[in-house]
């Protein structure tokens, strides 16, 4: 380390403070547990997008049988199912007994028997919605062709009625839910690991004495602030890395259309994780610097670290309803913003001035915060020993 300390105070073309933070970034960049943490994190995302991909299109079709008179229904029956989504396999059944044991036994799904403008149709469980309305409407047709209507007059009696959104349908889509809750447990897990990081690298720092060097040629809130931005942006560049692997896999496999998987929707969850990261990692480093020993750490760390599972916690109230009162109102509060609002726009469209209205409370509470850490950064890290109280650290 005093090896690499002249490369702190020695170069007089850079702030100090970012000289700190070249090294802090410099030392992670270099280590096992960032390449093997990101290399992992990177499979374990592409892996589970292409498994999606592969699940999404082995969805089985409905199996449907035709037997009798009904089998005059399947040209009208298929085309009608593709055109509300629905995917079918349709067979010739000769005999109704052995479709029926067909149905009983799993083969078939549904069975159709009897005439085109009367059918029945049996099935072991539900039919799915999409499929019964595909065959209604085929008996339907069948019914008016069987009137006298020519093919012209039941197509256009049959066409079914368009329907124009004047919104994207929000909230309640599966996928984007899903990506809420990836995004939610992602930047929890983040913001647990970089801040712990600055704790520990706080602590390492003082009980190595290697403090007491820094802060010769340091100012500690300096030290302080290189440490914090330095450890932050080696957790951006991993989740970076991330997201870029998200976007290439999910354009090369086309599993689903997810907004919360654009661009823009990413680089919003990078800054939702810079502001997080800022908010707690100098929260971590003043309670940090109270203590002296390693195993001391996690019972320094363990009131702020309450706020992150609350958070946490309150994704899985929030998702169901990411418009109700308890997401709107939590994810404004500084404390559960980075991760709640980070979520609810993944998983909803959430109001311009809500998102600003947040970003305004967090940011000064970050300032608050930076004060607050730097006071007691720079009134116990030379403290060695038993536990430095709050309020020694705070009055100095």
């Amino acid at each position: 380390m005093n090896a690499r300390s002249p490369g702190l105070g020695g170069t007089h073309r850079l702030p100090t403070t970012v000289l700190v933070a070249r090294r802090e970034a410099l030392m992670r960049l270099r280590s096992r547990v960032f390449i093997g943490g990101t290399t992992v994190m990177t499979v374990l995302v592409v892996v589970g997008i292409v498994a999606a991909s592969l699940l999404a299109g082995k969805t089985a079709p409905v199996r449907v049988g035709f037997s009798g008179g009904s089998q005059a229904l399947e040209q009208t029956f298929t085309a009608t199912a593709a055109s509300l989504g629905a995917s079918v396999t349709v067979s010739d059944i000769a005999d109704v007994t052995a479709g029926t044991a067909q149905v009983t036994a799993g083969t078939l799904d549904v069975l159709v028997t009897g005439s085109a403008t009367a059918p029945t149709a049996v099935a072991k469980a539900a039919i799915a919605s999409n499929v019964e309305s595909a065959l209604s409407l085929a008996a339907e047709a069948a019914r008016l062709s069987d009137a006298g209507l020519s093919p012209a007059a039941v197509t256009s009696a049959m066409a079914l009625v368009p329907v124009q959104l004047q919104q994207s349908p929000k909230g309640k889509d599966n996928e984007n839910l899903f990506a809420g809750l990836a995004v939610g447990i992602l930047l929890w897990i983040a913001l647990g690991i970089y801040g712990s990081q600055v704790a520990q690298g706080v602590v390492e720092e003082k009980a190595t004495r290697i403090m007491e060097i820094l802060l010769a040629t340091i100012q500690p809130s300096r030290l302080l602030a290189g440490k914090v931005i330095g450890i932050g942006l080696v957790g951006l560049l991993q989740l970076t890395i991330v997201g870029t692997a998200v976007l290439v896999a999910v354009h090369v496999t086309n599993v689903a259309e997810i907004p919360a998987l654009g661009v823009a929707s990413i680089l919003g969850d990078l800054f939702w994780f810079l502001l997080g990261f800022l908010f707690y990692a100098t929260a971590y480093a003043a309670v940090a610097s109270l203590v002296s020993r390693q195993e001391e750490v996690q019972s320094a760390i363990a009131p702020i670290s309450i706020f992150q599972i609350v958070g946490y916690l309150l994704v899985y109230a929030a998702l169901p309803d990411p418009t109700g009162p308890l997401a709107t109102v939590g994810s404004l509060l500084p404390p559960f913003a980075p991760i709640l609002m980070a979520v609810r726009m993944a998983a909803s469209d959430v109001p311009s001035w809500q998102v600003g209205l947040a970003i305004a409370l967090i940011v000064p509470s970050i300032v608050g915060l930076t004060w607050l850490a730097g006071r007691m950064y720079s009134n116990a890290a030379l403290h060695l020993g038993t536990r430095v109280r709050f309020m020694k650290a705070f009055r100095g």
